[in-house]
């Protein structure tokens, strides 16, 4: 049993508050990194209010739950209340509290699934301390051990703030192919069968067609490929090792493209938004409706060539029409509550 300091929960609960907001700032998860790394229990505190925001949320979702919850207010007044008496967390280290019953955090020795529906994201500390940011419409699988942590993005996108463990490797597996974290912050995208690395702080090493021992053998009309032990993995020479700012390309069909990129635009997905610089028109929209709401559809394919520059929020699709449609020969042919379809003028 941990009895979590009534300071320290308060703390916790306005940061679960403030990086829930789409105010959030860069200068924020540096700040909140730094306080993690302060003492074990901000972790455990911080765990726990998630688990009570979510539960809130979770509760709010129904009548009797709306009703409870109506003279809090908000869900950071659950928060607060809670916070002041005794946070109890179990062996496994699940949180018992809030009638929801929802674990916020990676628990040791089970897989958990993680996911998001499009044009939602979900912040989560696992239970070695690590957060994870998940993009929208994503799907995690995470499996804690006392000798490793595995990580399977099956779609989507994640970033991971990683927590030093030396004893323990953090290993996440996209398909075929392994990000192994060297002590990290780093983001995983699967675009299609191809996979993106992005590299923010420390070291990754990429290793090539891996097929991780947790997930079924990769079935071909050639072969069934089968998990390399694990000291033969040690001994298997990255395909790329990435150093803070680079970016790595991973296809099947070609040798890992790694080069520089601007992290201000890569980090931008974290608060909301798309930052442009000559990108084309149809990479933009095929990338915006991941993010569900309307649907932008091209009706003519000369239109995907158009190259476009700005700053964007990814949940207003209508106010990235009205940008194209004001400074580009292009127009709305017709528009309903599910799509916009754009035509030449």
């Amino acid at each position: 049993m941990i009895e979590i300091d009534e300071t320290v929960g308060e703390i916790a609960a306005s940061w679960v508050v403030r990086l829930g907001s789409d105010q959030r700032t860069r200068a924020d998860e540096e700040a909140f990194r730094s306080w993690m790394e302060e003492d074990p229990a901000h972790a455990q505190a911080f765990a726990d209010c998630t688990a009570l925001w979510d539960g809130a949320q979770h509760l709010a979702a129904s009548d009797d739950g709306h009703r409870a919850l109506r003279p809090l207010r908000t869900p950071a007044r659950v928060i607060g209340r809670v916070t002041r008496r005794t946070a109890v967390f179990g062996g496994t280290g699940a949180v018992a509290a809030a009638a929801a019953g929802i674990a916020a955090f990676v628990v040791l020795g089970r897989e958990q699934m993680l996911q998001t529906a499009p044009g939602e994201q979900k912040r989560v500390r696992l239970a070695d301390g690590t957060g994870v940011l998940l993009n929208t419409d994503s799907r995690l699988r995470v499996k804690l051990s006392k000798s490793e942590r595995r990580l399977y993005l099956d779609r989507g996108q994640a970033f991971f703030q990683v927590a030093k463990d030396r004893d323990r490797p953090f290993r996440v597996f996209a398909g075929r192919d392994e990000v192994r974290a060297l002590g990290t912050a780093f983001e995983v995208r699967r675009v299609g069968s191809d996979v993106l690395v992005t590299l923010e702080e420390g070291r990754v090493a990429i290793y090539r067609d891996g097929n991780p021992r947790d997930e079924p053998p990769y079935k071909s009309g050639r072969r069934q490929s089968r998990s390399l032990p694990e000291a033969t993995l040690a001994k298997v020479e990255p395909a790329a090792v990435l150093t803070p700012g680079e970016q790595a390309w991973v296809s099947s069909a070609e040798p890992v493209s790694v080069r520089q990129v601007d992290l201000r635009k890569v980090q931008a997905w974290r608060y909301g938004r798309m930052i442009l610089d000559d990108a084309t028109l149809g990479e933009t929209v095929v990338d915006l409706n991941r993010y569900g709401g309307v649907q932008i559809i091209l009706a003519d394919p000369k239109l995907a060539s158009i190259r476009v520059s700005g700053v964007f929020h990814t949940g207003r699709p209508d106010d990235f029409v009205d940008a194209v449609t004001s400074a580009f020969p292009v127009e709305i042919a017709r528009q309903d509550e599910n799509t916009i379809v754009l035509k030449p003028h």
